[in-house]
């Protein structure tokens, strides 16, 4: 009886500890007892049962009774290599940089299959029909190369660090650095980069999407660039508060205040969405696209309790680091950051299946008058418009300090991350949205004449962007234009590019933008990773002009007022409607006039 009880506990553990594996992605409020069995039940296990099993099996088998078996030998020294690599990793751990941390990884998930491997073999005669030991072998061998097989690269995140996945406590939560970065946390907290996946209602909907209708691990390609700390730690999805339709507090609250108390309350609770480390310690990056960098959170110099969550030993921290912030400098500042190709791991986008581009904006920018490298004074990169502060419209560097007491600056790199998403932002903090629409309003200019045949010519030049106007996925930006044509009268004789009762643009406007379509030519809409084919596209390239003709009806009395404006907005009124069925509480992006022109024609 006392061997069937062992050989249950060594199953009990062998099958806890298999429920671990990343393939079965069981959710973490049961992953987590799951792991407290697994190691304290183990513990238990193997010192009470165990341990004085194979004592006295060893001893009457061996000593009395001079039984030699070589499978319960191996059984013997297998499990004791679970029971050291299992120490070590209950003592050490493995947070992927200590090769010794990897190898009883390795010992401790392979091992576990070989011992039962040994364990059949040492019992088959006893206990086993045949029938039922092919079953077991077949398990055991079926289950670890199953659990372990390749699929489609969705990623191409690099761990420079060696590391196999990262863990909570690798990813240094974001409200540490507000201590002595505070206006460069403010400036990032309502950001997009901050919200970026969990706390954004557009992006959850897509990833969500992905999941149904390519499978559950096609979200990893979203979250590569939109959630890397989960990608890094091998999970499958998103996790996020959006529940039940409701909407997060964080997507209306400034500053990132529910950042700062779930910090306060749970210190190891992982942060989604772009967060202060994913950028900053991005050691490399390549022009691919596709989350294509190489992040090292684990192999950097640390400071004297840096990672520690004391208040304590936070405040001696930071004292040792604003006493020689040259290394901490170092480890988290790359000249790497100041090259486009930095951004072009994420924005460049391209299908994996089929290689298809879905976003180019760096190659875009790499074929503009911008990318100039040989003339200083007009060469541009990312970060020389997205990064810059804007006042009234003109770029004007601010200057200051970027941490409390630090070298003055002439030109800090503001962490708004002013784009074309003026709207989310704009939810939580004014000051971010009007970056984003300052930003938006130098990128164009109109110019217009009305020919002798009576057609009405509207010139569009892109005179700000160093990419196409506008970039981005698919048709999920909208830049057209909005035309009214008045006679003598004041009465309006044309019109074009107005929206219907249902918010969407009239048809027959003039949109700038680009439409994928699937193998059959039909549009995809929403699910543009099955884009094959693409419709149209109708974007103006940097530094390029446009002419858009518009007939104006016959006889009319002149003289003619004529009032353009080049509008934008950042989701279409069918996207918001599809995410607001999911979340009825989030408004609509309102529209932007980027330039407007007014002229009188005699």
């Amino acid at each position: 009886m006392k061997i069937l009880y062992v050989n249950f506990d060594i199953l009990f553990m062998f099958i806890s500890g298999l429920l671990l594996i990343n393939y079965f992605s069981i959710e973490w409020s049961y992953f987590r007892v799951i792991e407290f069995l697994h190691i304290f039940g183990s513990i238990v296990i193997t010192v009470f049962f165990v341990l004085p099993f194979l004592y006295k099996h060893i001893y009457a088998s061996m000593i009395k009774m001079k039984h030699e078996s070589k499978s319960g030998l191996l059984f013997a020294f297998v499990f004791f290599l679970l029971l050291v690599s299992g120490v070590y990793l209950f003592l050490i751990g493995n947070r992927g940089g200590d090769v010794y941390g990897i190898i009883s990884y390795n010992v401790h998930l392979y091992g576990s299959f070989i011992l039962m491997f040994f364990l059949i073999l040492h019992l088959r005669k006893f206990f086993f029909s045949k029938v039922f030991t092919t079953l077991a072998w077949a398990v055991v061998l079926f289950l670890p190369s199953h659990a372990y097989s390749s699929s489609k690269k969705l990623t191409n995140i690099v761990f420079a660090d060696g590391a196999r996945s990262y863990h909570n406590i690798d990813w240094t939560n974001s409200t540490t650095c507000k201590e002595c970065h505070p206006k460069i946390f403010q400036q990032w907290a309502d950001s997009n980069h901050r919200h970026l996946a969990d706390s954004n209602p557009y992006y959850m909907v897509l990833e969500n999407l992905a999941g149904m209708d390519r499978g559950e691990k096609f979200r990893q390609w979203c979250m590569g660039c939109h959630n890397p700390s989960a990608v890094s730690m091998h999970q499958e999805k998103t996790t996020h508060f959006m529940r039940d339709n409701i909407m997060p507090e964080s997507l209306f609250t400034k500053g990132s205040q529910n950042l700062i108390n779930e910090y306060k309350a749970h210190p190891y609770r992982l942060e989604h969405g772009v967060s202060c480390i994913a950028c900053h310690r991005i050691v490399d990056a390549k022009p691919m696209g596709n989350s294509s960098y190489s992040l090292n959170l684990t192999k950097r110099k640390k400071y004297l309790y840096e990672d520690s969550h004391s208040d304590t030993k936070v405040w001696i921290s930071h004292k040792l680091i604003n006493a020689n912030p040259k290394t901490h400098k170092q480890e988290y500042m790359k000249p790497l950051y100041k090259k486009s190709k930095y951004c072009a791991s994420c924005h460049n986008e391209f299908l994996p299946h089929s290689g298809k581009k879905v976003v180019s904006t760096y190659e875009q920018w790499e074929k503009s008058p911008y990318n100039d490298p040989k003339k200083p004074k007009k060469h541009k990169d990312c970060i020389d418009c997205h990064m810059t502060y804007l006042d009234n419209g003109t770029y004007t560097p601010l200057q200051g300090t970027s941490t409390l007491g630090g070298k003055k600056k002439k030109d800090i790199k503001v962490h708004y991350f002013a784009g074309g998403n003026y709207f989310l932002a704009g939810l939580k903090n004014k000051e971010n949205e009007s970056q984003s629409i300052q930003l938006l309003k130098t990128s164009a200019k109109l110019d217009a004449k009305i020919d002798t045949k009576g057609i009405l010519q509207i010139g569009v030049k892109n005179v700000g962007a160093g990419h196409k106007l506008p970039t981005g996925a698919a048709d999920f930006r909208e830049l057209w234009l909005d035309v009214s044509v008045r006679d003598k009268n004041k009465k309006i004789v044309f019109s074009s590019g107005k929206l219907d009762k249902k918010g969407d643009i009239e048809k027959g406007s003039i949109v700038f933008n680009k439409m994928f379509g699937d193998k059959d030519g039909n549009p995809v809409g929403l699910y543009f990773w099955r884009y094959e084919k693409l419709i149209k596209d109708t974007r103006i390239p940097a530094g390029k002009r446009v002419v858009e003709k518009f007939t104006l009806p016959e006889n009319v009395e002149y003289p003619l007022h004529v009032e353009i404006k080049l509008n934008f907005r950042i989701y279409p009124q069918w996207v918001t409607n599809i995410v607001k069925s999911a979340y009825p509480q989030l408004t609509d992006p309102p529209v932007i006039t980027i330039q407007k022109l007014e002229k009188q024609f005699d």
